[in-house]
């Protein structure tokens, strides 16, 4: 269940939604950091500038998703991702924290290049 809901959070970031701002607001902890796929460490309002002002949207595909659960309210989704034409593969890293009111927050992520001949 917990999977379930995560991926689908965490998809929502891959698709139309990452660029609505009001709805990056509420999924991204006020704490949110971020090392990109680039090995750039940005912040939640560097984020969600970015992914605002994306002109286009990009496809992204996503596949082998494993969750490592910390504790009740945190846990750790791990995955891969790559263009449609198998392009760009990484290996991605996603920490969520589960409020008070029940809704998961986005607290840290992380995409790495997936090495060569994976």
């Amino acid at each position: 269940m917990l999977l379930e809901t995560l991926k689908r959070l965490e998809c929502s970031l891959h698709g139309d939604k990452r660029k609505d701002r009001e709805w990056l607001e509420q999924v991204l902890h006020e704490e949110f950091r971020e090392i990109t796929r680039s090995g750039m460490l940005v912040d939640r309002a560097e984020t969600i500038g970015t992914l605002a002002s994306e002109v286009n949207v990009p496809t992204i595909l996503s596949s082998d998703f494993q969750l490592i659960r910390i504790r009740d309210n945190f846990a750790i989704l791990h995955y891969r991702t790559f263009n449609p034409d198998g392009s760009r593969a990484s290996l991605r890293s996603s920490c969520w924290e589960c409020s008070g009111n029940g809704q998961w927050k986005l607290v840290f992520h992380q995409g790495t290049p997936e090495a060569e001949g994976v």
